[in-house]
């Protein structure tokens, strides 16, 4: 067999990945998402890490034999992934997060050859779970990606997309934001929506936040009085949903919606009276039933305005429901798994709800919060989201 080269360059114009092997590409990529994954919900032991290694190295095989080639190359020039000279642009739910872990150990070249063992692929994704290079091996060679042009002067790779935030010129949270964004909040309690401009600009200014940002998404609006933890809890929730949602590919308007509709999911608790909202301890049947009306409350405040996005409205409803379809609140007819904004909301709230301070009790770690997700992971929350997740506050 002839092994993985360790050099090489690469010139030429790039065109859209196409056949042969696309597809079993595209599970392969899949299946080290899936892998990198699993190692951030279970312990190194746990038989569902040694099956998704093992899925991983059987994706290798498939990817070689389909292509007919001994092994497959993935090159990362900035935000894109680059397989037999073309970039491969589908498959974003899986094709970010592998990107992103390649940016993070600092990966610009990777090959997997055809007869790459389980120990390899198991100290591959090792590495990339825990943000270290790899060490090449017989059969998995990482290396950095060399790019020329006919002139032979050398290229940083294609531009980055100029996104619908960052052309607005937005230079992030300003204080104004999040004060007029924070009497909005206050009026809704006592007057109702009237409008959401205020949170449409501050979302602006969340996305563009988490765009610059190089380390962990944390809190970053305090806790003045417990009559606002609502809008703290929301703007967090914002916060870590908008970079999920990057971290999956997501951008410009359609990256805004969603950060919106993170930011109001909880509207419906501004009509839920303060000393329930605020109670210590257990609440009553009459209470815990007020407060799960909150998510139906919200659905119907942002459905009545004019200028409320369907997605809000969606997210709001849909926030508590069930990835597995079990019953929860609010109830629904027919079992459906939420929309995936409302997914990456609820694991969001949980997080928040569990590591900022409540007006009844202190903040818990992290490390807690994270427990948490993961026992509900298959139930309350996708798996595979709620790794990503794991992955994405836990990276330095």
């Amino acid at each position: 067999m002839t092994g993985p080269a360790h050099g090489g360059s690469w010139s030429g114009p790039i065109e859209p990945y196409a056949p042969p092997g696309r597809a079993a590409v595209e599970r392969l990529i899949a299946q080290v998402a899936g892998a990198l994954t699993t190692s951030s919900l279970y312990p190194p032991t746990h038989p569902a890490v040694a099956s998704a290694i093992a899925q991983l190295r059987d994706g290798v095989m498939a990817a070689c034999d389909e292509r007919q080639q001994d092994a497959v190359t993935f090159l990362r020039l900035d935000e894109e992934i680059v397989v037999d000279g073309r970039p491969l642009r589908s498959g974003a739910l899986y094709l970010q997060p592998f990107i992103r872990a390649l940016r993070r150990s600092d990966v610009a070249r990777l090959t997997l050859a055809r007869d790459v063992d389980q120990d390899e692929c198991r100290a591959l994704v090792d590495a990339l779970a825990t943000s270290r290079r790899p060490e090449s091996t017989r059969h998995v060679v990482v290396g950095q990606v060399e790019i020329g042009n006919p002139g032979g002067e050398a290229l940083a790779g294609p531009p980055k997309p100029s996104t619908g935030e960052a052309a607005r010129g937005r230079d992030g949270v300003s204080a104004a934001q999040v004060e007029t964004a924070r009497d909005l909040f206050a009026r809704i309690r006592y007057e109702g929506v009237t409008t959401l401009d205020p949170v449409e600009e501050l979302v602006w200014g969340l996305a563009d936040a988490v765009a610059r940002s190089t380390q962990k998404v944390l809190p970053t609006v305090p806790l003045k009085s417990h009559d606002e933890y609502t809008f703290v809890h929301s703007v967090n929730v914002s916060l870590l949903v908008l970079a999920q949602a990057r971290g999956f590919g997501f951008e410009g308007p359609l990256l805004h919606a969603i950060g919106v509709a993170a930011l109001v999911h909880d509207i419906g608790k501004l009509r839920v009276p303060l000393d329930v909202l605020n109670k210590p301890g257990k609440l009553s049947g009459d209470e815990w039933t007020t407060m799960a009306s909150h998510a139906e409350l919200g659905a119907w405040e942002l459905g009545a305005l004019a200028s409320s996005a369907p997605l809000s409205v969606l997210v709001a409803y849909e926030h508590h429901l069930r990835v597995d379809g079990e019953p929860n609140y609010p109830a629904v007819r027919l079992a459906r798994a939420p929309t995936l904004a409302s997914q990456l909301t609820a694991i969001a709230d949980v997080y928040d709800a569990i590591c900022t301070v409540r007006p009844y009790r202190r903040a818990l770690t992290q490390a807690a919060a994270l427990d948490v997700l993961r026992s509900r992971a298959g139930t309350f929350h996708d798996p595979y989201l709620v790794g990503q997740f794991c992955q994405l506050v836990t990276a330095g």
